[in-house]
């Protein structure tokens, strides 16, 4: 056989393009993940339009169309509505969701998708025809039938124009479904119940009822009128706003929204804005009563947000707003009788009671913390009825419980001492409280006919209070004044006095023991002392409290100097001053050397002496303290006793800082007696018993006109 022998070179060319081929082989049969086929780039799908719904509706109208091959990102579909581009809501590869675009016309829908494009049925475009508002009838004003306005329009369009005054009566309910808007025109123009005849406007958050003036001004029509008792007079979820143009003819005022005193009208105002009307937003009279009341925003009215009777104050809730833009930033109430009882909230502004009179409390007054009550010039509260007497039994009471983070406020409309008139007090309830509380301003005058004084607090007849922690400033007179020898200060702790002109308490004597320690009585005021009347004490013991300041001591009303037919405990610090003609006397009036159970304990101490001493210095400015009793209580320890023996004591004789009388005795130590104007000490026995003693020790004595001990 014939062998060929190929040239070198072509072998080894060969060779390569073997080793080539063999490489490629196997580089292309390797990839990412072992087994899987090679990748190869497929066109996109074109896109399918299976339906459309809605097929018509106006520029605006949501439509869904359905279909295959869409793309799931909204910017990589294209929608047109015959040739209008609009926008699309939402994708899926099934669904596009899109609105019918302004400017379009009938005609085919497409969907573009990778620049394939899929041609759907036609939507129709329709056009709405406009719904004009309806006028309503002025010759047919009175509605006796019930009538139901429903929603004519849809949207923020004006649904009814009125331009009289609709009353509605015999009754008739007029139904205002939710979503209607009234305009109203014209000075007469607005809608009035009466006889029965109800007015129910209900409307939701989404559509609520308003009743509008045809321009944004205050003013421009007259307001909703409630003058009936039907059960179902309502504005719920409503707005109105640019009323209160002429004042009512039987309030004498204008507001949005008013309630009438005819025959006892009543309805519920609920989640509805009050706003720019002219006077009050909403204005409640006497005998009317707001059957539910929450939730409300009433603001930018010309006077306050609310104008209340008195008696319903308690029906305004905290929830709802009345602080904003109102020409008098406070809700003003109305000078009636609470006749029921009341809890009244805290506000966002205050009440102010406007009238110059009292406002009588016939039944429980319950004030929440952080209440604000301002009164005008002569205007406060009392327990009571009109007319009264002021000592009848009353089943009012003032409960005034404020928190340190949120105190209850009684202050004057106009900063300053003497700006309005005060509270009193003349029942016995234990729910007269003042407890952190903030008073200030009062005593423009006296509270009860009775009373000699003005007082930021006043206390008559059998009253009982209880105060704590209460701020009690710039009264014109007194900061509380007991007028009365039966009221009662019960449990009277950390309060504080400040700038009250007179003097921080007027009390009777027998109630001196009820003044804490702990109380300040002494911020700036005028008269830095407690004045007491000098009544007997015939009742109860009595423990006496050193305070602050002194007690400065008066004769009683009677003119006589303190009788005590009781035990007088006196603690270490106590400072007693005294009026001319006053001073301490055990017995009874009239009776000298009677037996008495009377007696002075004065045990003070080296760094804290017991006082008594004249309100003005020298010799005699006082009568002086008189003994008479045998008790072994009689002791004084740390005393100084100074100006007393101006005159005699006792009838049958006596004259001294110190008079022991009858069968009287006395230990007296470490004490001090001077500037008499009688005697230092002074023992007269009319009946020559020689049953009186004294036992003095240490004693320091000074400047006694007749000497210092007389052993009569």
């Amino acid at each position: 056989m014939k062998v060929t022998t190929l040239p070198k070179m072509f072998c080894a060319t060969l060779l390569h393009v073997s080793l080539f081929s063999m490489i490629l082989f196997l580089f292309n049969g390797c990839g990412s993940d072992e087994g899987s086929d090679p990748q190869i780039d497929m066109p996109a799908q074109a896109p399918i339009i299976s339906s459309i719904d809605p097929t018509s509706g106006p520029v605006g109208t949501e439509v869904i169309i359905t279909g295959s091959n869409f793309s799931d990102s909204p910017s990589q579909n294209f929608v047109e509505f015959n040739g209008t581009s609009a926008s699309i809501k939402s994708a899926s590869t099934t669904a596009l969701v899109v609105d019918v675009p302004a400017g379009t016309t009938t005609g085919a829908i497409s969907v573009t998708v990778e620049e394939q494009t899929a041609t759907g049925p036609t939507f129709t475009v329709t056009v709405e025809e406009p719904v004009t508002a309806i006028e309503i009838d002025c010759n047919a004003n009175e509605i006796t039938s019930s009538t139901v306005w429903p929603d004519v329009e849809s949207g923020n369009a004006v649904d009814y124009i009125v331009k009289c005054a609709i009353s509605i009566k015999n009754n008739a309910l007029l139904t205002i479904e939710p979503g209607v808007i009234i305009q109203f025109e014209g000075e007469e123009a607005g809608i009035f119940t009466s006889d029965g005849g109800g007015l129910s406007a209900v409307g939701t958050v989404s559509e609520p009822i308003i009743f509008e003036g045809t321009s944004d001004l205050q003013g421009v029509w007259q307001g909703i009128y409630f003058a009936s008792t039907n059960p179902l007079n309502t504005l719920d979820y409503v707005e109105v706003r640019n009323a209160g143009r002429n004042a009512s003819q039987q309030s004498g005022v204008k507001a949005g929204v008013q309630l009438s005193e005819k025959n006892g009208s009543r309805a519920s105002i609920v989640n509805t804005i009050i706003e720019n009307n002219e006077g009050y937003g909403i204005y409640i009279t006497e005998d009317s009563t707001l059957e539910n009341f929450s939730n409300n925003t009433i603001n930018n009215n010309g006077l306050s947000p609310v104008g209340i009777n008195f008696n319903q104050i308690g029906k305004l809730d905290a929830s709802s707003t009345y602080g904003t833009g109102n020409g008098q930033a406070f809700v003003e109430v109305i000078r009636d009788e609470l006749t029921v009882d009341t809890n009244v909230a805290a506000l966002d502004i205050p009440f102010r009671f406007t009238e110059s009179d009292k406002y009588y409390v016939e039944k429980a007054l319950n004030i929440a913390p952080g209440t604000i009550f301002e009164f005008s010039t002569d205007a406060g509260l009392k327990l009571g009825r009109p007319l009264a007497n002021e000592c009848s039994v009353t089943t009012g009471s003032i409960n005034a419980t404020g928190t340190a983070n949120d105190p209850i406020i009684f202050r004057g409309a106009i900063n300053g001492i003497g700006s309005w008139l005060g509270i009193g007090f003349n029942s016995s309830s234990p729910n007269n409280k003042l407890i952190y509380c903030q008073i200030s301003g009062a005593g423009s005058d006296k509270m009860f006919n009775g009373a000699d004084f003005g007082a930021n607090i006043t206390l008559a007849c059998e009253s009982k209070v209880i105060i704590q922690n209460t701020t009690i400033a710039e009264s014109k007179e007194y900061g509380i004044y007991m007028f009365d020898e039966d009221a009662i200060l019960q449990d009277f702790e950390n309060n504080s006095f400040t700038d009250n002109e007179t003097s921080p308490i007027y009390i009777d004597f027998p109630h001196i023991g009820e003044l804490d320690s702990n109380s300040d009585y002494d911020t700036n005021d005028s008269g830095a002392f407690i004045q007491v009347s000098g009544e007997r004490l015939k009742d109860n013991d009595l423990t006496v409290q050193a305070l602050n300041v002194p007690y400065r001591i008066n004769v009683s009303r009677l003119g006589q100097p303190v009788l005590v037919e009781k035990g007088i405990t006196i603690n270490p610090g106590v400072t007693f001053e005294f009026n001319a003609g006053a001073g301490i006397e055990l017995g009874t009036l009239g009776t000298d050397c009677g037996v008495t159970t009377g007696s002075l304990n004065a045990i003070g101490t080296a760094t804290e002496p017991i006082v008594f001493r004249g309100v003005t210095e020298g010799q005699g400015t006082w009568i002086g303290i008189g003994i008479n009793s045998s008790t072994a209580a009689n002791e004084f320890d740390y005393c100084e006793i100074s100006g007393g023996g101006s005159s005699q004591l006792y009838n049958l004789g006596g004259q001294g800082n110190i008079v022991i009388h009858c069968s009287g005795s006395l230990k007296i130590q470490n004490s001090t007696i001077k500037d008499s104007g009688g005697w230092g000490i002074d023992l007269v026995d009319p009946f020559d018993t020689q049953q009186n003693s004294l036992d003095a020790t240490n004693i320091s004595y000074e400047n006694n006109s007749a000497g210092n001990v007389n052993f009569n």
